[in-house]
């Protein structure tokens, strides 16, 4: 059984929490002044825009594991072994470079070339990224890419010199996430048009 370590930033639980706790206000505002037929539309829309925002924000993240890394998106997963992941990438999202292609994760993007950050050498201390020459603001340890980054670093090394990295590529195609993405599109476009 190998160690498991699930990354996938906390910022989107709490956006989730947020919109749940404001449908609930507004139901019970449409419930209180007697609002029956608003109150079916608006949980009907709220429960397809819930789930298309956990498909598309909440669901994504990142498995590390011994012997491999596993990119869960909205509607793919890459398992890619240790052995396969050349090279990390933080442009636009953290993303792992193998001899096939190129893999990336919805759970970690990253900032935008023109971002700038204050960053001090002891920032950078015990992330692994000392071998960098230049460190962009995406491999910066305060973003979710550059988390993921530093995470990704760790764990190859440790399953290299362990002699556990893996050395396969999976893909796997998530139909029930797709087909009940489609559907909650449906039910938004048709309240939409029919409200």
């Amino acid at each position: 059984m190998s160690a498991k370590y699930v990354y996938r930033p906390t910022s989107s639980w709490v956006y989730l929490g947020l919109i749940v706790a404001t449908e609930i206000v507004v139901t019970y505002g449409f419930i209180s002044a007697n609002h029956f037929d608003d109150t079916v539309w608006f949980a009907g829309n709220s429960l397809a825009f819930d789930f298309l925002f956990w498909v598309f924000i909440v669901k994504p993240k990142i498995v590390y594991t011994d012997e491999s890394i596993s990119l869960h998106n909205p509607f793919q997963t890459f398992v890619i072994g240790w052995e396969r992941a050349l090279e990390f990438k933080t442009q636009y999202s953290f993303a792992v470079q193998t001899d096939q292609r190129d893999f990336r994760s919805w759970a970690a993007t990253a900032p935008g070339r023109f971002v700038a950050r204050r960053m001090h050498d002891s920032d950078y201390r015990g992330t692994g990224l000392t071998e960098r020459k230049v460190i962009s603001p995406s491999d910066s340890p305060r973003t979710d890419s550059g988390v993921a980054l530093i995470l990704a670093v760790k764990r190859r090394t440790e399953a290299t010199a362990n002699g556990t990295a893996g050395s396969e590529i999976t893909k796997r195609f998530h139909w029930l996430s797709a087909t009940a993405a489609i559907a909650s599109t449906l039910t938004l476009l048709f309240n939409f048009l029919h409200g």
